[in-house]
């Protein structure tokens, strides 16, 4: 297992009010001019990450939901490509008919990482479960139905760990974690959510019943990105924390990969809390088998 993952989370500041109007003609997908602005903080940032030395350069790249305007989707591929860097971002909404879908794309370049190994380039896409309030009414006032995501899925970065992928309101299904647990070293939220206390407990709350590193990328609209590690000296743990609303940031952080690994295999210790009762790390050649489990390969 590698030593650490570096993480980049690009909090965008998108404005939903901006963004989707239920008097815009092609409700409910995102207004151009929001896209476009948004889009230009994603390129500065990106042109930033291509310029680092491969050292320095961020193994995955987070954006928050809702981030990407279609018209821009198959340049995010691109960017994965000369970043070096899997690029995992939020979309606008997929519309099909009356169906509307919240979904997330993963992109991951060729020989990932930074053309280290001898993975293919390859992407897919996640869905959100469970609509927030908010986004369910706003779709209704559209006259469409949101249509679930009914998989979850786990991305394994080989010796970098393996990876739970969620997006926003799906951070409260307790379902989900009872099938993570043990399964994962990583959780990734993508997120554009006002209640940035509530989700701020649940890193902690979630890293400790899971037993994993928790990274929650919300939209800089709001604030509140957060990446927490169940370190054993409390002052250790908020590796990074963002406070602020209406704040354009970026930040590369670093999870523990070999030293949380071993410590899941002991269930605590290697200066990590313990683990949670009946914690039991996966067979990895079982999960292997799972059809939901993508492998970089």
């Amino acid at each position: 297992m590698k030593e650490i993952l570096k993480v980049a989370i690009l909090q965008t500041s998108l404005d939903n009010k901006a963004a989707w109007s239920t008097y815009a003609a092609n409700k409910p997908k995102m207004n151009e001019m929001e896209a476009v602005r948004v889009w230009n903080e994603i390129i500065h940032t990106m042109d930033e990450y291509v310029n680092l030395d491969d050292t320095r350069k961020p193994d995955v790249i987070l954006l928050p939901e809702f981030t990407v305007a279609e018209q821009f989707e198959n340049e995010i591929k691109n960017l994965a490509d000369q970043t070096g860097s899997i690029i995992i971002t939020g979309l606008d909404f997929k519309v099909e008919g009356n169906n509307v879908r919240n979904q997330a794309l993963v992109a991951i370049p060729y020989r990932w990482p930074h053309g280290l190994q001898k993975s293919r380039a390859k992407t897919f896409y996640f869905g959100k479960h469970f609509p927030a309030k908010i986004e369910n009414e706003y779709l209704k006032s559209c006259g469409k139905e949101f249509d679930p995501c009914n998989e979850i899925y786990i991305l394994d970065a080989g010796e970098y760990g393996r990876i739970g992928l969620a997006i926003c309101a799906d951070f409260y299904d307790i379902e989900r974690y009872a099938l993570y647990k043990g399964r994962i070293q990583h959780l990734f939220i993508l997120a554009y959510n006002k209640d940035v206390k509530s989700f701020l407990f649940l890193a902690e709350s979630i890293s400790r019943l899971v037993y994993c590193n928790v990274i929650i990328c919300n939209t800089g609209h709001y604030g509140g990105s957060i990446c927490f590690s169940l370190k054993e000296k409390e002052y250790q743990r908020y590796i990074y924390r963002h406070e602020g609303a209406n704040l354009f940031t970026n930040q590369i952080v670093e999870l523990p990969v070999r030293s949380f690994k071993e410590s899941q295999k002991a269930k605590g210790g290697h200066g990590y809390k313990n683990a949670p009762p009946e914690y039991e790390l996966y067979n990895e050649s079982d999960e292997d088998k799972e059809k939901n489990n993508k492998k970089i390969e």
